[in-house]
């Protein structure tokens, strides 16, 4: 690297110095202190007050630097506390049933133990019964596992390998097994003492408990906030997909991956490309789609007509050729592109045009540092005005923009086809690459539209995720409730006869019902959407150019999920009121 800067002053060897230094401590060093030392280091040095040093675990530069990647440890940790919130709704929703089914089978409990069967017999049959029902259960998961092993591969964009996913599958399906007949042994245990009981000492209670309807509710408001999580995520995504870049991205094609030095080879290749039925112009600039902007692109050293000394904002400059604008179709508002051969003209973006405060921009002449020679300054005259145009994500606000003729050799052309035809270009273009040299045979094809669409890698695989964790977690939750429901008709069968006796109609029993569950679910909707909508909020204040959370989003889900669980239990509680009072008082 001190090779590389050779002959370089030191302050500008400051302003390029963008290499990575990785340095390891002695254990007993106070790294918040010496990092906070190094912060205006190149300020005190007297080399460039504008560079800060900056510090970060090695830990952190895979998992946390690139936090573009849909695969980091915040991603791990959010799904892992879903999949353990997702893991104890259904252990809760698999237990209640096997307990309701226990108690139901009352009396053959009871003519055991009136011959002879202990307490411990009782619990070891019930515990035995509850393990065969779990290895099933678990062999069923392990195939379900190994089939969507591929697709989640694909979701996350990681290899999954099968021999350390039987490994972690073991663990946790010998950890939950023992969890399940750990609690089935302190519910089972309270049966069997129960089953001992004479009849008379037995407290015969109705109504559903408040545990139950807790758990019930928790899961609804778990399964509410991954549907309004999903929906928030959902909208940014369509936000971002009709959102105006401010040029037209469809029909244009970014050919890259291949290195010309000498220039003949993207010669003859830009000549053979404009013989292409489907190529309406082409451009080469120094200029790519991404998150970040290249720290070579930026520059504070720009000087303009009534530039205060104070002001030093930074610039994204991008180095192009006379078509830039007419590929992108981009709208000039002042002015004029340059023309080829004018290497001195220059355009600027509206926000440019705004931190400079030119009321006059065409004409105003600027100068910054020599693209060549960082020490010597060059002088520019604005040909024009362009409108603003994203090119980056929206994650980032449009930076003030200057656009540099420039003769050299990028190796990047972006090529505007007809509509509709970007695939038969690409196969066409593909097909003249061999042809033209050898190291072409490794040039990428890419639709513009498509590298935009990457950006927002992350936030569509979270899409997915959220979509499955809010339909399994809701599904668990129906199931739970369609349990607790049947149960519940069940054990007030006597209180619901006695009140057809009594005169009550069967709409009237079935609104009673209805009711104690709607109010399950608007408790479980007014637990869970108050975090949900600040956590989101805080998710999309990441945008420089958001959506907003629509009031109508939480209120449909209110409705949707108060009208799915509702649904869920219409069956038994119909059966429950249309039963025939007199049958029912008979077997009690």
């Amino acid at each position: 690297m001190v090779k590389y800067f050779v002959g370089l002053p030191e302050d500008v060897q400051w302003s390029v110095f963008v290499m990575n230094l990785y340095v390891k401590f002695h254990p007993r060093t106070d790294v918040s202190a010496l990092a906070e030392q190094l912060r205006d280091f190149a300020s005190r040095l007297g080399a460039n007050a504008a560079v800060e040093l900056r510090t970060l675990p090695a830990g952190d530069v895979r998992h946390r630097l690139n936090a573009d990647v849909p695969f980091t440890l915040n991603f791990i940790g959010l799904f892992v506390i879903a999949g353990i919130l997702l893991l104890f709704s259904a252990l809760f929703n698999f237990l209640n049933l096997y307990s309701d089914l226990f108690r139901q089978r009352n009396r053959e409990w009871r003519q055991r133990a009136a011959h002879g069967a202990s307490s411990g017999q009782l619990v070891w049959q019930m515990s035995f019964e509850l393990a065969c029902a779990i290895l099933p259960a678990l062999a069923f998961a392990c195939f379900f596992i190994v089939c969507t092993r591929p697709a989640f591969s694909g979701l996350l964009d990681i290899e999954i390998r099968l021999p350390q996913l039987m490994r972690l599958f073991i663990v946790c399906g010998t950890g939950i097994m023992a969890l399940m007949l750990f609690i089935g042994f302190i519910l089972f245990r309270r049966l069997s003492r129960l089953s001992m009981q004479p009849r008379r000492g037995m407290k015969i209670t109705g109504g559903q408990p408040a545990l139950r309807r807790a758990a019930v509710t928790l899961q609804l408001a778990v399964s509410v906030v991954f549907i309004v999580a999903a929906g928030v995520v959902m909208m940014q995504m369509r936000f971002a997909d009709r959102k105006d870049l401010g040029f037209g991205r469809n029909g244009i094609i970014q050919l890259s991956g291949f290195l010309d030095i000498s220039g003949k080879v993207q010669a003859v290749l830009m000549h053979e490309l404009e013989s292409i039925l489907q190529v309406e112009n082409m451009t080469d600039a120094y200029f790519e789609t991404q998150h970040n902007v290249n720290p070579y692109t930026i520059t504070a050293k720009v000087e303009w007509p009534g530039k205060s000394p104070s002001d030093k904002p930074a610039f994204h400059f991008i180095l192009t050729d006379s078509r830039f604008a007419e590929t992108f179709r981009l709208k000039m508002l002042m002015g004029a592109w340059w023309n080829e051969g004018e290497k001195q003209k220059i355009v600027l973006n509206e926000e440019a045009v705004r931190v400079m405060q030119l009321s006059e921009p065409t004409g105003a002449v600027i100068r910054m540092p020599s693209l060549e020679d960082t020490s010597v300054s060059e002088t520019y005259e604005v040909a024009g005005v362009v409108n603003d145009f994203h090119t980056r994500s929206l994650r980032n606000r449009i930076q003030p923009t200057l656009f540099i003729p420039s003769s050299g050799l990028h190796n990047m052309l972006y090529i505007r086809v007809a509509p509709g035809q970007e695939r038969e270009a690409i196969r066409r273009i593909a097909a003249i690459l061999p042809g033209i040299d050898a190291t072409l045979t490794d040039v990428r094809l890419t639709p513009v539209s498509e590298l935009y669409d990457r950006l927002n890698q992350s936030e569509q695989a979270g899409l997915k995720m959220f979509s499955i964790l809010a339909t399994v977690c809701l599904l668990i939750s129906l199931f739970g409730a369609y349990a607790i429901a049947a149960a519940t008709t069940r054990r007030r069968r006597r209180e619901i006869a006695i009140r057809k006796v009594a005169g009550a109609k069967a709409s009237s029993i079935v609104f009673l019902f209805f009711r104690e569950y709607a109010l399950q679910a608007l408790i479980a909707c007014a637990v869970a959407l108050p975090p949900v909508y600040l956590a989101m909020n805080n998710w999309l204040q990441g945008y420089a150019y958001r959506t907003s959370i629509p009031w109508w989003l939480p209120a449909g889900v209110t409705t949707g999920v108060a009208a799915v669980v509702l649904l869920t239990v219409l069956g038994q509680v119909l059966k429950a009121a249309h039963s025939n009072p007199a049958e029912v008082i008979k077997n009690e």
